[in-house]
């Protein structure tokens, strides 16, 4: 009896540890309705090869969002490569997070006269076009820089002006980005791990990327190997939470139409898909309600006067913003006045206001406001420079 107790304690446990929380469905719309081409669409025989600048100028233009993977170099550039070691797309037995940006740039991708680009160079070309998955690469080793690596990353999403989301198979960045930058879609990558090198790097596999950290990072969605479905994790999680599944990396039509019982995203390559994405039918209730909370939306552009530079006001307001589940950007004006734009229900809007005037340091003297159209796909607050 004893035994019994403890399996359904263990099991109990198990099944909070793996536990996603609600998410966020309703923002991953925007993510299920494209096909994601993983590393851009390329082709690494031909002039657009894996993770290039042309790869993501190509799935743009197609209408497909994109799946990109960043590594920091040993002088803390960002670069955008999937491999660690750059001898498959590059020719040299060396792993990137060990060489210079400088030495990294002179490298090219499978014989091709494109280069191994920066981050910023990669949103660049994407150019808020499409949505972008961006999977955030740690080495195990490197395990002791996730904060760095991951304030590096946020810098650039932070000035981004396009849908975008993380995902990682450490949870150490999903809990980064869930303390630092609430507002950032995340995913927790995973998949089945079996007939690695070593005991040591299975386990540690293993435990970076089983789920069970879920009940701390929270994830938005899990991007799962198209070909662990069977797996009772991934089944628990689709199923019993109703977690939002990526399904990677699917290379032809006929995993992709497999595919469309399991998952809500789909990350193919290889191939070019023979239809748009569509909404899963188990989300149409996510996205009615969705389309009923931008019923009641307004939209603001405000131009405020008064002591409100050199006092916090954009920091407060992205604060409070962030409190009141309030979206839009601030910046500030040459002439000394704040420029702004705030979407939301209209009471939030006027209570973010009431609070910013009665912050300290702060004097608001005159507001002059305009209502212009709500923007559908905006989901975070912002400080513009």
């Amino acid at each position: 009896m004893i035994i019994v107790y403890l399996a359904f304690i263990l099991v109990f446990l198990w099944l909070f540890l793996i536990w996603p929380g609600r998410g966020r469905p309703e923002r991953m719309q925007d993510f299920e309705t494209v096909y994601i081409a993983h590393r851009g669409f390329h082709d690494n025989q031909g002039p657009a090869p894996e993770n290039s600048l042309a790869s993501f100028r190509l799935a743009a233009e197609k209408g497909y969002g994109v799946e990109l993977d960043v590594h920091e170099t040993r002088d803390e550039a960002l670069v955008v490569v999937h491999d660690s070691c750059l001898k498959r797309v590059a020719g040299l037995n060396c792993d990137v997070e060990d060489l210079s940006f400088a030495e990294v740039s002179r490298l090219h991708l499978f014989g091709t006269n494109e280069k191994i680009p920066r981050l910023d160079d990669a949103l660049e070309a994407i150019g808020g076009r499409v949505p972008v998955i961006l999977e955030i690469k740690i080495r195990i080793r490197d395990r002791k820089n996730i904060p760095g690596i991951c304030e590096a990353v946020a810098f650039y999403l932070d000035a981004y002006q396009g849908r975008l989301c993380i995902e990682s198979f450490d949870p150490g960045v999903l809990r980064w980005f869930r303390k630092n930058r609430p507002q950032m879609l995340r995913g927790q990558l995973s998949d089945r791990f079996t007939g690695l090198k070593s005991k040591r790097a299975s386990l540690g596999s293993f435990f970076l990327s089983s789920c069970c950290l879920n009940f701390l990072t929270k994830p938005d969605f899990i991007a799962y190997n198209c070909k662990c479905t069977s797996l009772i994790r991934f089944r628990l999680l689709r199923d019993l939470y109703h977690a939002t599944t990526a399904g990677w990396t699917i290379r032809s039509q006929e995993e992709l139409d497999r595919a469309r019982a399991d998952f809500d995203l789909f990350i193919f390559e290889g191939f070019e898909p023979a239809q748009k994405a569509e909404t899963a039918p188990r989300r149409a209730a996510d996205v009615l309600r969705e389309k009923k909370r931008m019923e009641s939306y307004i939209r603001k552009h405000l131009i405020v006067s008064g002591m409100v530079q050199a006092v916090g006001f954009r920091y407060r307001a992205t604060y409070i913003a962030q409190d009141l589940g309030i979206t839009g950007w601030v910046r500030n004006m040459d002439d000394g006045r704040v420029e702004m734009e705030i979407q939301g229900p209209r009471e939030r809007l006027e209570l973010m206001m009431k609070n910013l005037g009665e912050q300290r340091f702060i004097e608001i003297d005159n507001i002059d406001e305009e209502i212009i159209p709500v923007d559908p796909h905006e989901y975070e607050f912002k400080v513009r420079y």
